[in-house]
């Protein structure tokens, strides 16, 4: 840009003599001058040679130079071709929005500030996620985790005969604690396709309860804390009015709102300009997506559960007809029957009880943080009201 200023000045000289020899009458020509800010100033030294003034040249300098500047009122006053109902800012350029923006920053639960008219924008900025932590795992065996047998069934043949039987359930009760039960009893003599149906008592084995995981996590996982972020209200501002040099005239910004520029997607990236020194990050999404997963237990190890079952031909538990053990590390057991008789009541109790263990898994970080559309906002420094 300084090279440009350059070459104007002298285009301006080389014009102004061409005029001259042409015999055409040859008006002053006023170069336009501009400091290191890339800012409009007065200018000085001699015609068609135009510069800068120094800083210490003053506002009055194209005066002493013989320029004819409306200077409006004394110093203070504003500038000649000011127009700007409301206040002259500097504008953004390159990646930033040109006229800044009326931005609101507060908390999620503070109360929204006035509504403006306008383009509004919902953002997030200054986003942290919670650090990733999900609580340990374990398992628990229950203390009744032995579950006595539920699935007795009487067969019309004997344990050894080959021949399909005909089978009568003498199934236990839900959630049967082994005490005297005749559901299901079979009466004396009861017939099944011409032989007695009471031919033997098959009982399948005890059975682990599994363990129980702790904590205990729903099935979807348990979601991590929501992020710490601040809600951004950004309403887009326009031009207003006049403003001398490169200054962008806008309305005064309004109560609860404060001035910023504004850059979206990859100019997001770029560093604040100096003028705008205050700097907020986000995104326009910003949503935790991670989530702890259940905690869940493997099969029992080791353990194992022996228990007595007996079947008895009243309804009292009290003439036995037929007794036997079975493991949960076993398989399904049979005794025969007295042939024909009723079986009429049935007891279990345990006998031995191992709860063994469980391997634990789960507990672990299942998704991603969710963020879209980079923005960042590049303000004034907020005014601190005074003591």
């Amino acid at each position: 840009m300084r090279a440009f200023t350059v070459f104007a000045s002298y285009l301006g000289l080389l014009i102004a003599l061409g005029l001259a020899a042409c015999g055409v009458a040859r008006s002053e020509y006023v170069s336009v001058c501009y400091n290191d800010a890339q800012e409009e100033v007065p200018c000085c030294g001699p015609a068609g040679e135009k510069y800068a003034c120094p800083p210490d040249a003053g506002d009055d300098a194209d005066v002493d130079a013989g320029d004819d500047v409306d200077a409006g009122e004394e110093d203070g006053g504003p500038e000649a071709g000011t127009s700007c109902p409301g206040q002259c800012v500097t504008p953004g350029i390159g990646v930033w929005e040109h006229f800044p923006s009326f931005v609101w920053m507060g908390k999620e639960t503070d109360p929204l500030p006035p509504p403006l008219p306008g383009t509004v924008r919902e953002t997030w900025v200054d986003v942290t996620f919670a650090e990733p932590a999900c609580p340990a795992c374990s398992c628990a065996t229950p203390s009744d985790a032995c579950i006595l047998p539920a699935a007795w069934n009487v067969e019309s043949t004997a344990c050894q005969d080959n021949t399909i039987p005909t089978i009568t359930s003498f199934g236990a009760p839900a959630g049967w604690d082994g005490t005297c039960s005749p559901e299901n009893a079979l009466p004396a003599g009861l017939d099944c396709g011409g032989v007695p149906c009471a031919g033997s008592l098959v009982v399948e084995p005890p059975t682990l309860a599994p363990c129980v995981p702790e904590p205990a996590i729903p099935p979807e996982g348990q979601p991590l804390p929501p992020p710490v972020r601040t809600r951004v209200i950004e309403v887009a501002s326009a031009d207003f009015g006049n403003c001398d040099g490169f200054k962008a005239c806008i309305p005064n910004t309004p109560a609860g709102y404060r001035l910023c520029i504004v850059a979206d997607g990859l100019g997001a990236a770029h560093p604040c300009p100096d003028a705008w020194p205050e700097r907020h990050t986000g995104w326009e999404q910003a949503e935790e997506g991670r989530h702890c997963s259940a905690c869940t237990c493997g099969p029992v190890e080791g353990g194992s559960c022996t228990v007595r079952v007996k079947a008895y031909t009243d309804g009292a538990c009290g003439n036995e007809q037929a007794s036997m053990s079975l493991s949960s590390n076993g398989g399904t057991k049979c005794v025969d029957l007295l042939s024909g008789a009723a079986v009429g009541s049935k007891t279990a109790e345990i006998l031995s009880y191992d709860a063994g263990a469980c391997q634990p898994s789960g507990g672990d970080i299942v998704g991603e943080t969710f963020t879209a559309w980079p923005v960042t906002y590049c303000c004034l420094a907020e005014l601190t009201p005074p003591p």
